[in-house]
């Protein structure tokens, strides 16, 4: 190598190690530790969870994910149909394994968080829907069956490991929420459950496999249309609602209570005043 061009490949040198030192300073302080690096893509639910990464069998990353679409996405159009950006996406997802506080709202936007939280399913190394009971799944809603019964169908919910039953629980929980707005987003529980099947039930390549895949996104449309009897929360919901409205009734009593004495008292005044005049 010539002086001349030994001095450009040194010149260059100079300037990247110039620019990097930029980027060094130009992080925070405060974001500038020896982060742990955590995987959480491609990782089961028994790990994650044996690793303390789970919250009552919720992964920490999809309850951020959801709480944050909860807040700022159910009535974004096109939620979940509508791919978030590719290098927003993996920036994402690599903040998050590389143990970075992450605030979502800041960091990324409505379409890119949901893309991760399809991600995330997807890459699960046995599917929510596991593929131990998968095929008996599918054998319930054999030949366009429309009569499943929803005993059966919770039965087999329940034979679920408890980390892949209580995630799905969740993430029904949440897409019946999404469907409530369906107005706005255009999202009703069909559209949610063509989205959510290929996510939540791993199939096969091929023409079997597309067959399989129709069966497995009507067997999820299922599941979120009767999300309450199935992991039966009914009660509980209702109840909710009972004590909001036990709660509106006490107050309305209250508040005639009040205005009825005020109505005495300021009475009573005025029949005291009269006596005196």
């Amino acid at each position: 190598m010539g002086a001349g061009a030994l001095a450009i490949c040194q010149s260059k040198a100079a300037v990247q190690l110039k620019e990097d030192m930029k980027k060094i300073v130009a992080v925070p302080l405060n974001e500038q530790k020896d982060f742990t690096y955590q995987k959480l893509f491609g990782v089961s639910l028994q790990e994650l969870e044996r690793q303390g990464l789970t919250e009552n069998g919720i992964p920490g990353i999809v309850w951020n994910i959801v709480e944050y679409l909860t807040q700022h996405g159910l009535t974004q159009e096109g939620l979940f149909r509508v791919n978030g950006n590719v290098k927003v996406v993996e920036e994402l997802r690599l903040k998050f394994e590389s143990g970075m506080p992450v605030e979502l709202r800041r960091d990324g936007d409505v379409c890119s968080a949901a893309s991760l939280l399809k991600l995330f399913l997807r890459e699960l190394p046995d599917s929510l829907i596991t593929s131990a009971l998968q095929p008996r799944f599918i054998q319930l809603f054999h030949d366009g069956r429309n009569d499943v019964q929803e005993s059966s169908l919770r039965d087999l919910i329940k034979e679920l490991p408890d980390t892949h039953y209580c995630l799905l629980k969740y993430l029904c929980q949440f897409l019946t929420k999404v469907a409530k707005h369906h107005m706005q987003n255009r999202m009703n529980v069909r559209n949610l459950a063509t989205v959510f099947g290929p996510n939540c039930f791993h199939v096969p390549p091929g023409l079997e496999g597309m067959k399989e895949q129709d069966l497995c996104n009507k067997i999820m449309a299922k599941i979120l249309e009767n999300y309450n009897t199935l992991f039966e929360v009914e009660y509980t919901e209702n109840d909710h609602l009972k004590c909001e409205n036990l709660a509106r009734l006490i107050i309305v009593k209250v508040s005639n209570l009040v205005f009825n004495f005020q109505y005495c008292y300021n009475f009573g005044q005025k029949i005291l005043f009269n006596s005196f005049s």
